[in-house]
């Protein structure tokens, strides 16, 4: 019998949390509809066109459009996330995880996305975000924002992964504090991108038939990957074979710790890149 994520109901403003071994549906997105989070989108007077975010009474970009408007407000910054969340389930067949795994529903929890190939799959690619605003399958929305989806989300690095036979994993870091009848609460386990990736390591990676991982992590991220590299040494070398890094990549090496790290890192990193 395999390992299993048991499917768990929430409230309403949850999705389902669906088994990440065990997927039954299937559904062809080839002619998907659009992504039913656009909705929200329009009712702020912005739409997708081309992977750019345009104004729709007018048909600018957002940066020109906000050129008058100013600085792009939380709630547009939260819709245009949504969107890509959305854009995850419905035209890449993506699951959303509940985090931790069978929490109470009382119990306050963080989520992270995962390919339908994700537990089966030879080959993992996890995404990481920095801390702030980015999210599973976000770089950064306000990027999005100012430069459409191919700068500012994952999504042109999961397109890729998925057609060269990885699975793919979307981390949220920054799930780790919800509300909660109007307190911010803290999700156990998940209280930074630290323990959100030991937890995530420990309870989904490792229930995976994955014997290669690949890391793309953005800002503090990496300092999370160099933790999970002291903390669970062996599993780590055993496994990661990749880590591309950008923002503060540098800052990885002075919090590597022992050589032993600081070399393993400087073989398996790919990549130091600068934020778009």
């Amino acid at each position: 019998m395999g390992n299993k994520w048991v499917n768990t109901q929430r409230a309403p403003e949850h999705r389902t949390a669906v088994g990440l071994v065990t997927v039954t549906e299937t559904r062809n997105f080839t002619s998907a509809p659009p992504c039913s989070a656009s909705h929200t989108l329009q009712e702020m007077g912005y739409d997708f066109k081309d992977g750019k975010l345009v104004s729709i009474s007018n048909g600018l970009d957002a940066t020109d459009h906000r050129a008058c408007t100013g600085s792009p407000s939380e709630s547009l910054l939260k819709s245009v996330s949504d969107y890509v969340e959305t854009y995850l389930e419905e035209q890449m067949n993506f699951r959303k995880i509940l985090l931790p795994l069978n929490a109470k529903p009382s119990q306050p929890t963080s989520y992270i996305y995962v390919s339908d190939n994700a537990s089966t799959s030879k080959k993992l690619l996890l995404l990481i975000p920095a801390s702030g605003q980015g999210g599973p399958g976000v770089w950064a929305p306000s990027v999005v924002v100012d430069k459409g989806l191919d700068a500012g989300s994952q999504i042109p690095y999961i397109k890729r992964a998925l057609s060269d036979g990885y699975g793919v994993v979307c981390l949220h870091p920054n799930g780790g504090n919800v509300m909660t009848d109007g307190k911010r609460t803290s999700v156990k386990y998940h209280e930074d991108s630290k323990q959100h990736l030991r937890y995530v390591w420990d309870h989904v990676i490792m229930k995976t038939k994955a014997s290669r991982i690949a890391v793309g992590a953005n800002g503090d991220g990496g300092g999370a990957v160099v933790d999970l590299m002291s903390t669970r040494p062996k599993q780590v070398r055993r496994k990661l074979f990749a880590v591309a890094l950008s923002d503060a990549a540098d800052n990885c090496f002075t919090s590597a710790g022992n050589a032993a790290n600081k070399r393993f890192l400087n073989i398996v990193r790919v990549a130091y890149t600068n934020a778009t």
